[in-house]
C-alpha cells in the first residue's frame, strides 16, 4: 500500500527531495520537478485514472481561465479608450466563470454522488419493469476530485471577480496548483489569493499564486519546525487515532448493541479525537512537506476542541473548508446582509450543502443540518441576550460571562460537536439511531468488555491539558531552535524512530482521503 507513511513513499521523497534542491536558483523547473512527483503519488495511490481525469479537468481550467483572463484584458483596452464604462468590467467573461463553475461542479457530482444517483434510478426502473442493466454499478471516485474542485472555483472566481489586476497561471503552474501532492489527497483547500482566516504556521497570509509563480530562488523553511511536525503528526495517525479506532471505535460503531452504555459513551468521545487527531495530523504533515520544499499552505486546525460554541468552531475546524463554505456558499447566498431570518436560512443551506460535500448518505445532510442549525439557534440566541441586556453588539454571552461560562460553553460544544459526528461515523440513519438507543438502554444487563474508565479517565486528563498544548509544543520550539541544529535533528531523529519503532503494525490510511 502506498501512502504517506509508508517506506516506500518516504524513499521516494527523499530521493525527490534531493533533486528538487538541485535547481533551487530555478524554481520553475522545481515546478515540473513536483508537478511529475505529485503525478507519481497520484499514479501509485489511484491508478492511470485518475491522473487522467486530473490532467483533463486542469486543462480545461486552465482554458477556461485565459478566456476569463484575456477578456478582462480586453475590456481594460476598450476603458483605456474610453469606448466602454468601467463598470462594465465587473462583467467581463462571465459567460466563461459561469460555464467553468458549472462544468467542475457537473464533474464532481458525476463522480462523487454516481452511486447515490445510479441507485435510486435503478430502483425506479425496476419498479416499473423496465431495463437497467445499461446502468454502470458504480464508477472509481478519483483520488482528491472533492479538493481540486474546489480550487478550481476558488481560482476561476478570482479571476472574474479581480477587475485591477486577474490573476493568471501558464499551464505547468496551473498543473502545480491542482495536482500537488500537499494538497490533492484532502486538502487543505490552498487559495490563489491571501484569503481571511486561511494563514500558514506562522499566522501568515499564504496565497499560491505568488509561491508558484516565483523567479526568486526557493529554500526550505523553518525545518525545524517542519521535521517537528512531522513527528507529531506521526505520533498523532501513527498511535493515538489508530488506537483509539482499533481499540475503541470500531469495535463498537460496528456492533453497539454488545457493548455497555459506557463504553459506547467513550467511543462517541474516542471517535471525535480520533477525527481530530488523524485529519490534524494529515494537515500538518502537508504544512511539513510544503516547508520543506519552500511553500507555505493553510494551517487546517486551531484547536478547534477549546472552541466556546460552535460558530467559533468552524473558525477553528477544517479551516480551508469552512472559509470555502463562507466565501463561495453563505456570502453569494445573501450571508448576513437581508436580515436575521433570511441570515439563518443561508447559514443552514451552507452547512447543509456542506454536509453534503462530505457524502452522498442522508446521514451527512443530517449532519451538516444539525450544525447550521445550531449555529443558527446561537445567533438568535445572542440576538435575544443583546435585546435583553441593552448591548447591540456584543455576542457569546455564555462564554464572556466569566470562568465559569466558558468552561461550561466548551463543554457543551464539545459534547454537541461529539454527539452529532456519531451520524458522520455510522453508515446509516438506522445504525445512528441503534447507537444511540444503546447509549441510553445498555447500562443493565450489559457487562463490560473492556473497562471504559481509564480511558475516560485519560480523556478527561488530556482534556485538562489541551489548553495548554499550543505554548508547550511553541516553548519546545523555541527551545530547540537555540540549541545546535545538529543536536536538534539529532534529538528529532531519535524520536522519530522511536515512534516507528514501537508503532502499531500496519499502514493506516486517513480518514478524510475518502472525501
Amino acid at each position: 500500500m502506498f501512502s504517506f507513511l509508508s517506506i516506500e513513499f518516504s524513499i521516494c521523497f527523499t530521493v525527490f527531495f534531493a533533486v528538487y534542491w538541485l535547481f533551487y536558483k530555478k524554481p520553475q523547473i522545481q515546478n515540473f520537478l513536483l508537478l511529475l512527483f505529485s503525478y507519481f503519488v497520484v499514479y501509485k495511490m489511484a491508478g492511470w485514472l485518475a491522473i487522467s481525469i486530473l490532467a483533463g479537468f486542469t486543462l480545461f481550467i486552465f482554458i477556461i481561465n485565459q478566456k476569463i483572463y484575456h477578456t478582462k484584458l480586453v475590456y481594460q483596452e476598450l476603458i483605456d479608450e474610453k469606448e466602454i464604462e468601467p463598470e462594465e468590467i465587473h462583467s467581463a467573461g462571465k459567460g466563461w466563470f459561469i460555464v467553468g463553475i458549472l462544468l467542475s461542479l457537473i464533474n464532481l457530482i458525476l463522480f462523487k454522488y454516481y452511486d447515490f444517483f445510479a441507485t435510486n434510478i435503478r430502483m425506479m426502473l425496476e419498479s416499473y419493469n423496465l431495463d437497467s442493466s445499461y446502468i454502470l454499478a458504480n464508477i472509481i471516485l478519483p483520488l482528491g476530485i472533492s479538493y481540486y474542485t474546489f480550487q478550481a472555483i476558488s481560482y476561476l472566481h478570482t479571476t472574474y471577480k479581480n477587475t485591477d489586476n486577474p490573476k493568471s497561471l501558464t499551464f505547468l503552474q496551473t498543473c502545480v496548483y491542482f495536482s500537488s501532492f500537499m494538497t490533492i489527497s484532502a486538502g487543505p483547500i490552498a487559495r490563489i489569493d491571501n484569503t481571511k482566516g486561511l494563514n500558514d504556521v506562522q499566522g501568515n497570509p499564504c496565497g499560491m499564486y505568488e509561491q508558484i509563480t516565483t523567479q526568486s530562488p526557493r529554500k526550505p523553511l523553518l525545518p525545524i519546525l517542519a521535521f517537528s511536525l512531522l513527528i507529531l503528526a506521526l505520533l498523532k495517525k501513527w498511535w493515538l487515532a489508530s488506537y483509539l479506532a482499533d481499540t475503541w471505535v470500531n469495535p463498537v460503531f460496528a456492533n453497539p448493541e454488545g457493548f455497555h452504555s459506557l463504553e459506547i459513551l467513550t467511543a462517541i468521545y474516542g471517535y471525535t479525537l480520533q477525527l481530530f487527531l488523524d485529519f490534524s495530523g494529515y494537515s500538518e504533515m502537508m504544512v511539513a512537506f510544503a516547508l520543506l520544499l519552500g511553500f507555505k499552505i493553510p494551517m487546517n486546525f486551531n484547536q478547534p476542541l477549546l472552541a466556546h460554541n460552535i460558530r467559533e468552531f468552524w473558525d477553528r475546524w477544517h479551516i480551508s473548508l469552512s472559509t470555502w463554505i463562507r466565501d463561495y456558499i453563505y456570502i453569494p447566498l445573501g450571508g448576513s446582509r437581508k436580515g436575521l431570518n433570511r441570515t439563518q436560512i443561508n447559514l443552514i443551506i451552507a452547512m447543509g450543502l456542506s454536509g453534503i460535500w462530505h457524502g452522498s448518505t442522508i446521514n451527512f445532510l443530517l449532519w451538516g443540518l444539525l450544525h447550521g442549525v445550531a449555529i443558527s439557534l446561537l445567533n438568535i440566541g445572542d440576538k435575544v441576550c443583546q435585546i435583553l441586556s441593552d448591548q447591540k453588539k456584543q455576542r457569546n454571552f455564555l462564554a464572556n460571562s466569566g470562568v465559569f461560562g466558558k468552561i461550561i460553553s466548551v463543554i457543551i460544544t464539545v459534547h454537541f460537536v461529539a454527539f452529532a459526528f456519531v451520524f458522520f461515523r455510522a453508515t446509516t440513519f438506522d445504525e445512528s439511531r441503534l447507537i444511540f438507543e444503546s447509549l441510553v438502554y445498555n447500562y443493565i444487563n450489559v457487562a463490560w468488555v473492556n473497562n471504559p474508565l481509564y480511558l475516560l479517565f485519560i480523556l478527561l486528563i488530556a482534556w485538562m491539558i489541551y489548553p495548554f498544548s499550543k505554548s508547550i509544543m511553541k516553548s519546545i520550539y523555541h527551545i530547540m531552535i537555540r540549541i545546535p541544529s545538529i543536536i536538534s535533528y539529532v534529538l528529532l531523529f531519535i524520536l522519530f524512530m522511536i515512534i516507528v519503532v514501537f508503532a502499531p503494525s500496519g499502514i493506516p490510511g486517513f480518514i478524510y482521503a475518502n472525501f
